[in-house]
């Protein structure tokens, strides 16, 4: 556990945040800047990690991110460390809800792990990334790691989370985002960064970055709404040029502070593959299949198919906000596609998949219709298969017809579709990422460099 007194501690944060206030991301920059400044002899061995989890989850929090942080730490600092770290988690929760957390929807999980991470963390990594964690599966990953990990805020829902974020390690792609933090006194307020100077940094580093405006609503997509603590996020690929783009801005309010994460956003990493016949509620993954019947077009512009594959069949709904919508209006019986996202439950309907990507793999390309009569022109009936055909307007009987072979005009291609940019989820990748995405590798870089 221990290299010439040196631990590696890895400590695992989540569920901190309300529906109204806070953010998980800003309690996990607060104990990594007060570390850093505290004890000089602690050296993080990653970038602060941001973690998506599964977006599906009923009881998730607003952003559904969990936090963890990789140090390498003298064995001597490490009671007192890890004292720190828990009086600055109680602080930052006490400072929004009362003593009954849970009347708030919070329940903090806070973990440290000791050593390498092993492989019942990443196993349910990939299970709180796709699917439903029940705390009998938390607590047995709990006796798996023999000792190796402490709860000091006991067994609480927001382990899972905390746990999980631990688990991603050797991610196989990753981006990154700078957040900035506002001043507690600024909470309140409207945000003040100049519009004008983030689309000129959208035009600077638009090969590097993502999601940084919507030019068809003329909205920034940095900055997000409500009195969190967050002032804007720059998402990318490359921790030093967000850190150029950061300050090409023009804030005009004062700051907290800011740090660069590494993160799993953008990746499409809950786009694991499942058959049709493995279909849970609150579950996330791609499944093919040949559309079955007509799209049908729910109130407000939503459009369900059904799609088949041997006998089991699934329901799948794109949202109007997604522009997902037109591309399943667009598909026809016959058509075999790829549709991902994430599963729950409808009254009616059962298991319905929430789709945030589609892939068209083929498409019917012709239609069959039933021969004309040669003598009047009619659509002929067949009269049973090798039976022939029988003309219901004139009575003309044919056995030697073919069905007349009708090319079809279609407005859908082959190909990837994405949601349009201003419905982009955590995980989904935008469509500028796609060709550009890399293995996630270790940077030489000092990770202090991008923490302020």
């Amino acid at each position: 556990m221990s290299v010439n007194d040196y631990t590696t501690v890895h400590i695992g944060l989540d569920d901190v945040d309300t529906q109204f206030s806070g953010c998980t991301t800003h309690v996990t920059y607060r104990i990594l800047k007060n570390i850093l400044n505290k004890h000089s002899k602690v050296t993080p061995l990653d970038f602060p990690n941001l973690i998506r989890l599964n977006p599906t989850i009923p009881f998730k929090t607003r952003g559904n991110a969990a936090l963890a942080l990789r140090l390498k730490v003298p064995t001597e600092l490490l009671d007192s460390l890890k004292k720190d770290v828990v009086n600055e988690v109680l602080k930052y929760v006490s400072t929004r809800v009362n003593e009954d957390l849970t009347s708030y929807g919070v329940d903090p999980g806070l973990a440290f792990v000791y050593g390498e991470v092993s492989e019942p963390l990443r196993k349910l990594y990939l299970k709180a990334l796709t699917d439903y964690v029940h705390m009998d599966y938390l607590v047995n990953v709990i006796n798996e790691l023999n000792g190796r990990v402490e709860t000091p805020l006991g067994l609480k829902r927001g382990l899972v989370g905390a746990l999980a974020a631990v688990g991603a390690v050797n991610l196989p792609d990753c981006t990154y985002e700078l957040i900035v933090y506002r001043h507690p006194s600024n909470y309140l307020k409207e945000r003040c960064v100049d519009v004008e100077s983030i689309k000129a940094m959208d035009e600077e580093f638009k090969h590097v970055t993502f999601l940084n405006y919507d030019y068809s609503k003329d909205k920034p997509l940095i900055t997000p709404s409500g009195s969190n603590p967050v002032l804007l996020g720059i998402r990318g690929e490359d921790p030093k040029a967000l850190l150029k783009a950061f300050k090409s801005l023009k804030i005009c309010e004062e700051i907290e502070g800011w740090a660069v994460f590494k993160t799993n956003q953008g990746t499409n990493a809950h786009h694991v593959r499942r058959s049709l016949d493995d279909v849970r509620p609150y579950q996330t993954g791609c499944f093919e299949g040949v559309v079955l019947g007509r799209p049908s077009t729910l109130r407000g512009g939503d459009v369900m198919i059904k799609i088949v594959d041997g006998v089991s069949t699934l329901n799948a709904v794109a949202f109007k906000e997604t522009g997902l919508n037109k591309v399943l209006q667009a598909l026809m019986d016959g058509d075999r596609v790829e549709v991902c996202g994430g599963v729950k439950f409808w009254t009616g309907f059962g298991p319905v998949l929430h789709v945030d990507k589609v892939s068209v793999l083929d498409v019917v390309g012709v239609k069959y219709l039933n021969p004309k009569c040669p003598k009047c022109g009619h659509r002929m009936k067949s009269l049973g298969r090798g039976k022939g055909w029988r003309c219901p307007k004139c009575g003309f009987k044919a056995s030697n017809l073919a069905r007349d072979e009708i090319a079809l005009e279609r407005k859908v291609s082959l190909g990837v579709y994405v949601p349009v940019d201003r419905a982009v989820k955590h995980l989904i990748m935008p469509e500028v990422r796609y060709g550009r995405w890399r293995a996630c590798l270790d940077l030489p870089m000092e990770v202090t460099e991008f923490i302020r």
